[in-house]
């Protein structure tokens, strides 16, 4: 069964014939002089096997590949990478608001990482009174409620594309 890549295989044979073309320097250095006749059968002989060397191999699966393979089918499949903001936040009272305020003064993908004390969460919002004065308390105990719930230090934290974190975090 062929599995390897035909990239892999041009890759290998091209090696191969880089090792031909060493060894028809080698024979022509030969202090023994060849006849043209002998020198062209022992390169078709080496072709040859090349060749089969190669196509011997190519169906069997190298060391890297079992490296990277599943052990079985059963195994959890990698969850792919948050494609934007909101795909970073889960649901739950306070996530609107934290989507649509937020972005105002940093990359609202800053709040998910560098998991926080609950006691620096309640920091962050004192903080946060001058900064997001167009907010009502209530909106803002919301937003914050909801961040310390779902981004607290017993959390995991999640795996955030740099490109979500464009245009810097704030010092949190």
């Amino acid at each position: 069964m062929w599995t390897k890549p035909a990239a892999h295989v041009w890759h290998e044979f091209a090696a191969g014939l880089a090792g031909l073309k060493a060894l028809a320097t080698m024979l022509n250095r030969c202090s023994t002089p060849l006849t043209a006749g002998v020198r062209w059968t022992r390169l078709a002989a080496l072709l040859v096997s090349v060749v089969m060397l190669g196509c011997s191999e190519a169906g069997a699966p190298d060391s890297e590949s079992e490296a990277t393979a599943p052990a079985s089918s059963s195994a959890e499949p990698v969850a792919a990478l948050p494609a934007t903001v909101a795909d970073l936040l889960p649901e739950g009272a306070g996530r609107v608001l934290v989507l649509d305020n937020c972005g105002a003064c940093h990359a609202v993908a800053c709040s998910t990482i560098g998991q926080r004390t609950l006691a620096r969460w309640d920091s962050l919002r004192e903080d946060h009174h001058d900064k997001a004065s167009s907010l009502s308390e209530a909106d803002l105990g919301t937003i914050f409620a909801y961040l310390s719930t779902n981004f607290s230090e017993s959390q995991p934290e999640p795996i955030v594309p740099p490109h979500l974190l464009e245009g810097g975090c704030t010092p949190f």
